[in-house]
């Protein structure tokens, strides 16, 4: 296994852990997940990489940024998996949702359950956009929360801000 580096970024949406190697992001880790206390990331290509993430994942919670610009390390992601999460990045880009029928769909894979057990063990949440994944009725689960799948959804611009609905 290459060197690695980790970060935790604070974030509007609160504290997100960010874990890379040489060859890409590893894994990016939600508010409450775990693993999101700040760390020394030294120095290198993993580090470099973390560094990278770090200030697109801020950007992105701040409303700054719309795409990631990260490369990403497939280490352990199974092929089917993999196919999946990049047909969702090219089909769901800012702004817009899929359901987890028409993802499947276009991504060759015939139950739905099977989307969504995908998208639950995305290793790359936000920047490979699972919270843009939604059920037929309604939103659907997310691995950090219902709440924060509607506040990421909100800052798309795909769900009005709870703020713009006063006292409703």
């Amino acid at each position: 296994m290459s060197p690695s580096a980790a970060t935790a970024v604070e974030t509007p949406i609160g504290t997100i852990g960010i874990e890379a190697t040489e060859a890409g992001i590893r894994r990016v880790r939600l508010p409450g997940e775990g693993r999101t206390s700040p760390v020394e990331h030294g120095d290198g290509p993993a580090a470099q990489n973390v560094s990278e993430a770090a200030t697109q994942v801020r950007e992105y919670a701040e409303g700054e940024r719309e795409d990631f610009e990260v490369v990403l390390d497939w280490d352990g992601v199974e092929p089917a998996h993999r196919r999946v999460l990049e047909t969702l990045r090219e089909i769901a880009p800012y702004g817009t949702t899929v359901t987890y029928g028409e993802l499947g769909s276009t991504a060759g894979v015939e139950d739905p359950r099977d989307v969504g057990v995908f998208m639950a063990r995305n290793p790359f949440p936000l920047v490979i956009p699972c919270h843009r994944v939604v059920a037929s009725d309604g939103l659907g689960g997310f691995g950090g929360g219902v709440e924060l799948k509607q506040r990421l959804l909100e800052l798309e611009g795909v769900l009005p801000s709870r703020l713009d609905l006063g006292d409703v």
